[in-house]
């Protein structure tokens, strides 16, 4: 079960090593001397004294290459060689996508996790990251330069990883090749893909001159990487199109997004494809936005996890909600007992460790249970049903039948808490009180939403009556 810090908003992720915690430049260049010619000590007051910090030249293209070579070898052990004239990438916000896609598929250190990333550029950051964080994880690398494609091989190789990272050259104009399909039903995971955000070399132009202030960075890149046709908004119009067909042999198809605009045509875009289950999110690197869609075609819904990461502007062009709440005035280990008479008494199968340690994070103290239902045992009809069968044939688990619904009950106890969900309970003033619960039910896999919503309401009702 994770244990990871999740806030209720968007930003920088928590499981992030730069979350809350920015490099410190000046120590960096005193450990690696190649960084220092590139590090000005300034003074700042610090609670009334002087204190000296490292800052860079943001906008300086060699600067930034080589904070980025000594960011990587200092957190990651990995080591970096990439011509100038290709994107830089900036680590946090390459960390920020990695953390999003571990909590997207199930963060495991047991689990083998397979990922493709589109157009993995020269540096090849993200299957890179995604495989030192993860070591059970494979990752192919995709690209339709040669020169790219070259120096992600050697970069790859220069970090023995040559078991978990496969680079490949796509010689089609497809964005999935057939290449990575070639063995007989090879699935993926996860796909991702930090597209051209440019349509031409006019709209980055336009985008430059459009900022009121002087950009915190530079930014280069070849052509390749900054420019396609459409721009970024057509390029993923392209994966969705793709994805229609490849449907289930990728579970999650992902795409990070430049403009704030792009996320509100790719979300349309979706829904006029009449693909519900997607989930918009938004990273943050200091004075950087960027922005990440996925979607699926599967049964399988965002985690809770996941579903923290979305900031209320994001929320309103979410998918209908997978995690509906609701406040109870009782103590964590009482909502607990009620939890588990009533999923006993509808005869749902679950999963609880009743020696775990509660997972305990800002004086909040919170407990899960894993739910799965094969049929709906919670309706009036259901349960009178249930109730003549047990009076002449007890019933038996069938372990054949197929389940249909699959969920998470989060247990929260704090001192303060609110609601998230529009059907939330009316006891919400319960949240004042010293002795009281916040209940997260997260939707994780079904077709069915109001299958899921009956037992919510039905869950509720229980619970503030017990």
């Amino acid at each position: 079960m994770s244990k990871r810090k999740h806030p209720s908003t968007g930003g920088m992720h928590p499981s992030n090593p730069y979350s809350n915690n920015p490099p410190d430049f000046a120590a960096l260049a005193q450990k690696y001397p190649s960084l220092k010619p590139y590090v000005m000590l300034k003074t700042q007051q610090v609670s009334g004294k002087p204190s000296v910090y490292g800052a860079i030249n943001f906008r300086d293209p060699l600067a930034l290459r080589e904070l980025t070579y000594c960011l990587l070898r200092n957190d990651f052990s990995i080591e970096l060689d990439i011509p100038l004239d290709s994107l830089c990438p900036a680590v946090p916000n390459r960390v920020n996508y990695i953390c999003w896609l571990e909590d997207l598929v199930g963060h495991s250190e047991k689990k083998t996790v397979s990922g493709i990333d589109v157009g993995t550029g020269a540096s090849c950051i993200y299957p890179l990251l995604a495989c030192v964080r993860n070591k059970t994880w494979q990752m192919v690398g995709t690209d339709i330069s040669d020169d790219s494609i070259s120096f992600a091989t050697n970069n790859v190789a220069r970090n023995n990883l040559q078991n978990s990272i496969t680079v490949l050259k796509n010689n089609t104009p497809r964005i999935f090749p057939p290449e990575l399909f070639a063995l007989e039903n090879k699935k993926y995971d996860f796909c991702m893909c930090n597209p051209p955000f440019y349509k031409d070399e006019q709209d980055i132009h336009d985008s430059q001159s459009s900022k009121t202030d002087i950009p915190a960075a530079v930014c280069l890149g070849n052509e390749n990487e900054m420019v396609t046709e459409g721009g970024e908004v057509q390029f993923v119009m392209q994966m969705i199109h793709e994805s229609m067909v490849l449907k289930d042999t990728i579970r999650w198809y992902t795409s990070m997004l430049g403009k704030r605009s792009s996320v509100d045509q790719v979300v349309a875009f979706l829904k006029e494809q009449k693909i519900a289950n997607y989930i918009p999110t938004t990273f943050h690197q200091g004075r950087t936005g960027r922005w990440a869609i996925a979607w699926s075609f599967g049964d399988e819904h965002p985690s809770w996890e996941t579903t923290q990461q979305v900031s209320a502007k994001m929320a309103k062009l979410s998918a209908p909600k997978t995690v509906l709440a609701f406040d109870v005035a009782k103590s964590l280990g009482s909502v607990l007992d009620s939890t588990r008479a009533i999923l006993d008494d509808l005869q749902l199968q679950y999963m609880y460790d009743a020696e775990e340690q509660d997972i305990q994070v800002d004086n909040h103290h919170s407990r899960v249970v894993q739910v799965q239902a094969t049929k709906n045992t919670w309706s009036r009809a259901a349960r009178r049903a249930m109730s003549r069968q047990a009076k002449s044939n007890p019933p038996k688990s069938d372990p054949t039948e197929p389940i249909v619904l699959q969920f998470d009950i989060r247990v929260i106890s704090a001192t303060t808490t609110s609601t998230s969900s529009s059907l939330t309970s009316s006891s919400a003033s319960a949240a004042k009180l010293p002795n009281n619960s916040t209940l997260h039910l997260a939707w994780t896999f079904g077709q069915d939403r109001d299958l899921f919503e009956s037992f919510f309401l039905h869950f509720r009702s229980r619970i503030e009556k017990g």
